[in-house]
């Protein structure tokens, strides 16, 4: 089954070293059909290019490799991927990861050729930075809202992660959204405004165990009279 890249390493990516300008071999794949089940035993990974106006590819790469690529890079990221016998390599991003459903291994992966000229929408996670004075000086408690927002630009232009700052939030209930992302330029935001990425909360208040325990003690049982000297409750008679 086909399914989203996890969370975790589609954040991996933020590091601005890892560019979008790694390049990757791949070989042509002749071996199809059944007898790919021999060649993921071997670890070795199935592999299609595919994309506007281009003849689709079939290609193979080690599994170890390709576990690596994902890590640094996640989906979305413009990515070179040089096929062995080709003199030029391919701008591609990895548009899909097949999963077993049991196992979650990685079965085979889809490039997607992109065309550098026409802008593309894409993927890209959000972090966190800075230190909100509400969660150091009130106790308040950061909570975390959306983690990726969508953005759309040349492939070139992509960033591979953005940053907010909470910094700013000095009191309960502030937040920071989308509309607070600095964008670089020629990269233009599609996920809502209004989304939340961050937001400062009051913390829970937990009784005291111990006031709770003497609160009890003082309150007499079930079926027990009232301490001498003191007044039965309504509807109750002393004997």
């Amino acid at each position: 089954a086909t399914i989203p890249l996890p969370f975790w390493e589609h954040t991996a990516m933020a590091d601005p070293a890892n560019a979008a300008t790694d390049t990757y071999t791949v070989e042509p794949r002749h071996t199809l059909g059944k007898k790919v089940k021999q060649m993921r035993r071997k670890g070795i990974l199935p592999a299609n290019i595919y994309g506007r106006g281009i003849e689709s590819v079939a290609v193979q790469m080690p599994l170890e490799e390709a576990r690596s690529m994902l890590r640094a890079h996640g989906t979305d990221s413009l990515l070179e991927l040089r096929v062995e016998g080709e003199s030029e390599p391919r701008p591609v991003t990895v548009r899909s990861v097949a999963r077993h459903p049991a196992t979650s291994a990685i079965q085979h992966l889809d490039f997607y050729q992109v065309d550098l000229s026409r802008p593309m929408r894409a993927t890209v996670p959000v972090r966190i930075v800075g230190e909100a004075p509400a969660v150091v000086t009130l106790q308040g408690v950061l909570l975390h809202g959306v983690a990726s927002v969508q953005v759309e630009a040349l492939p070139a232009d992509i960033p591979t992660s953005l940053e907010v700052s909470v910094d700013g939030l000095r009191e309960f209930d502030q937040q920071v959204t989308v509309a607070d992302l600095v964008l670089p330029e020629g990269v233009i935001m599609r996920s809502g405004p209004e989304q939340m990425l961050a937001r400062v909360t009051r913390p829970r208040i937990v009784e005291d165990p111990q006031a709770l325990a003497e609160g009890e003690a003082e309150a007499p049982a079930e079926g027990e009279a009232p301490a001498e000297g003191e007044t039965p409750a309504e509807g109750e008679t002393r004997d």
